[in-house]
């Protein structure tokens, strides 16, 4: 019998195309671990599956690595899912990866927790470098669907807060295949509108899957470049997103994010009210206050007026009284009178003359007299 000789080529060839058309091994699951991971420049991903007893070399490509929402590191469980093939260049079989999931850990949350390092190491979610949400906003931008239930929530809060604040509805896919990238242009859009003074980014509850545009890392840094204040409203009170966690505030819900931005009217006309009231006592009672020192002083001032008027009336009775104690007409009332010449006031006997003629004064009246002797003691 003469036998048949192949090449090495036909040998792989026909390997492959068995390996190809066997239906178990064109579509399996393979759960093992990473190890001599590679992610080349070119986009493909070049991996070993081993187990405790076994490997199996694998790849995935570019289109397919693209969709992964994690980042695959050496030592870490994974399920693959992909078709056994041949590389007939070297022999090797291997498993070529259309899906791949984490062991143990869902990829969602596995994606999840290694974005939120990410940025945390890079300082998006550091509270100092978050603003303030302004206290009194003219003009609010809603970044969400237009056919949500979300959207008429916060358009109801906020008209019925304040029906004066300007509403602008962006509208954005919130879910599916490209609604991160189309969130983070309408943000971009109301950034470089710039009328708005506050952003309420969000969108009704869901599961994991329907929130996940808020946890991609493209939505994430468009809200960190924001330059207008981002409040993030995903999901109900429960569901976190790296979106929360990189916004200047996090809402529980919409209808909070609402309650947030807006301030209430009434509440702030109560305020107003209130402070106008305490203004208007404040003054009456510094008024009543004023009026009651000012009374005290004019009290102090007449009572001071008077106790000197009091010692002056007295001063001047002291000094009349001493007045009176050397004054003549006070000599005049005992009987002494004043005598007086032509020329002088007479206070001796000495200054008399006989036959020179003097004048006697009294208090009541006067009298002239002629000298007719003198006697010197």
């Amino acid at each position: 019998m003469a036998r048949q000789v192949f090449t090495v080529s036909q040998v792989n060839h026909y390997v492959k195309r068995m390996m190809e058309s066997d239906v178990l091994l064109s579509g399996l699951f393979m759960e093992g671990e990473i190890s001599n991971f590679n992610a080349h420049s070119s986009g493909h991903l070049y991996f070993t599956l081993k187990d405790d007893s076994a490997g199996i070399s694998g790849i995935m490509f570019k289109g397919s690595a693209l969709e992964l929402d994690f980042i695959p590191k050496n030592g870490m469980k994974v399920i693959a899912f992909g078709r056994l093939s041949l590389y007939e260049a070297t022999g090797q079989y291997q498993i070529y990866v259309e899906y791949l999931e984490p062991a143990g850990i869902g990829g969602l949350q596995l994606a999840f927790t290694q974005l939120c390092e990410k940025l945390q190491k890079e300082g998006l979610f550091e509270q100092s470098r978050k603003r303030e949400i302004p206290a009194f906003v003219k003009c609010v931008a809603v970044i969400t669907s237009p056919s949500g239930a979300a959207v008429q929530d916060i358009i109801r809060i906020i008209r019925n807060r304040n029906p004066v604040v300007k509403i602008v509805v962006s509208p954005a896919m919130v879910q599916g295949s490209g609604a991160a990238e189309d969130l983070s242009r309408a943000l971009a859009e109301v950034n470089a509108w710039g009328a708005a003074d506050v952003i309420i980014l969000g969108r009704g509850g869901g599961s994991t899957e329907d929130l996940w545009a808020f946890n991609e890392e493209v939505l994430a840094r468009a809200v960190a470049a924001s330059k207008i204040p981002v409040i993030s409203a995903v999901g109900h009170e429960t569901d976190f997103t790296v979106t929360d966690y990189v916004a200047d505030l996090r809402a529980p819900t919409p209808t909070a994010a609402a309650q947030m931005a807006v301030y209430d009217h009434r509440q702030a006309m109560a305020t107003i009210h209130g402070l106008y009231s305490e203004l208007t006592n404040s003054i009456i009672t510094n008024i009543q206050i004023r009026n009651e020192q000012a009374s005290g002083l004019l009290e102090s001032l007449q009572r001071r007026i008077n106790e000197r008027l009091t010692h002056e009336w007295q001063n001047l009775q002291y000094q009349q009284s001493l007045l009176e104690k050397v004054s003549p007409y006070t000599a005049f009332k005992r009987g002494y009178a004043l005598i007086r010449s032509e020329k002088q006031n007479i206070t001796s006997a000495k200054d008399l003359q006989i036959g020179e003629n003097i004048t006697l004064n009294w208090a009541d009246g006067y009298a002239t007299a002629e000298i007719k002797d003198i006697s010197h003691e």
